[in-house]
């Protein structure tokens, strides 16, 4: 039965004030979006990822730092521009060090000239011995900087031959694998709304896809807002956010239409019940969120950069759907459960 004490827990009364508050953080993104762009990588606008392994030494911080400035350098004189910082993980014996590279004039791939273009440039022309292309003279810059610079002699840095890598990534590859990512978001978006519709009702699934909704654009906000790396990665964060709030949404559906069954209130509004079922999965809401949202942060603070792409926005999803299956789902199932009621009674 509904208790008096749980009166003053007026979320469904408030859900202007939530809103609101999630309007801003999109505004905030959109204002970003045109002041400084979305960090797209290299996976949808083409590019190249550059590797240099070092099979004799551990790395550190000072090492580390030498290596960046002296590859920085170069990569600034010839013209391309490097996207993120420099990713570091350790290899066989060693470490590799990862440099992700835009197309050297600053845009996308958009043509299949472009892109042989771009892959001679980077790794040169295999039947012309003197074309080493950007690789080969990032080799020799190395070369000579691993036999001169006295840190790196002292810690014992070695740079194998052809420890200079590199893979380019074209605009068809991005094109196709957006477009694929896209059919399975959607894919699974409908199957899940399928089963609300079965399971509870048109109101619960409308107010579903509309939480949804709102996970979705906050994580994109909170993402271009601080600039996150937008790759593959990002993509794979949605689809598991997505299934993440709907699970965290039914719960409260879930309460909610336990609560409506019951006899004794019968005779409550859409909206007492909603703030009362809220209140009962509260708790559970909050302590699933915690937890995950724990082991999310330790992967954040220990993993490496290609990890981290993935895992923020994560977190920024986790955030958004415990907010929205908490203050929002419930405010728009009642909604729609007055639309509802209104249009019967027209009928």
């Amino acid at each position: 039965m509904l208790n008096l004490q749980n009166k003053q827990f007026k979320i469904v009364e408030k859900f202007k004030i939530f809103l609101a508050i999630s309007l801003v953080i999109i505004l905030a993104g959109v204002v970003m979006l045109f002041v400084k762009g979305m960090n797209v990588g290299i996976d949808f606008s083409g590019g190249a990822k550059l590797e240099i392994q070092l099979s004799s030494f551990a790395g550190d911080s000072d090492a580390r730092d030498i290596i960046d400035g002296e590859v920085s350098k170069f990569l600034q004189e010839s013209g391309l521009k490097k996207v993120g910082a420099v990713q570091t993980s350790p290899s066989e014996g060693g470490v590799t060090y990862e440099y992700r590279l835009s197309y050297y004039h600053n845009g996308d791939l958009k043509t299949a000239e472009q892109e042989q273009e771009f892959m001679a440039f980077i790794q040169g022309d295999l039947y012309d011995d003197t074309n080493n292309g950007l690789c080969g003279e990032l080799q020799t810059k190395l070369d000579e900087l691993f036999k001169t610079n006295e840190t790196l002699v002292a810690k014992g840095a070695v740079l194998d031959e052809n420890a200079v890598t590199a893979h380019t990534v074209g605009a068809t590859a991005s094109g196709s694998l957006l477009r694929n990512a896209c059919i399975a978001l959607l894919v699974a978006v409908v199957i899940m709304l399928i089963y609300i519709v079965i399971r509870f009702t048109l109101s619960s699934a409308l107010a579903s896809i509309c939480a949804l909704v709102h996970d979705v654009l906050i994580m994109i906000a909170l993402t271009v807002i601080f600039q996150i790396p937008v790759n593959s990665t990002f993509i794979a964060a949605i689809i598991t956010i997505v299934g993440y709030s709907i699970n965290a949404t039914i719960v409260v559906f879930d309460r909610i239409r336990e609560e409506s069954k019951q006899e004794s209130n019968k005779d409550k509004t859409d909206a007492e019940i909603a703030n009362y079922s809220i209140v009962k999965t509260l708790g559970r809401s909050i302590l699933t969120t915690l937890t995950t949202l724990v082991m999310v942060l330790f992967l954040a603070i220990f993993s490496v950069s290609t990890i981290k792409e993935f895992i923020i926005p994560i977190i920024f999803g986790l955030i958004a759907g415990a907010y929205s299956s908490v203050f929002l789902a419930s405010s728009f199932w009642t909604i729609f459960r007055k639309v509802g009621k209104k249009s019967k009674k027209k009928a």
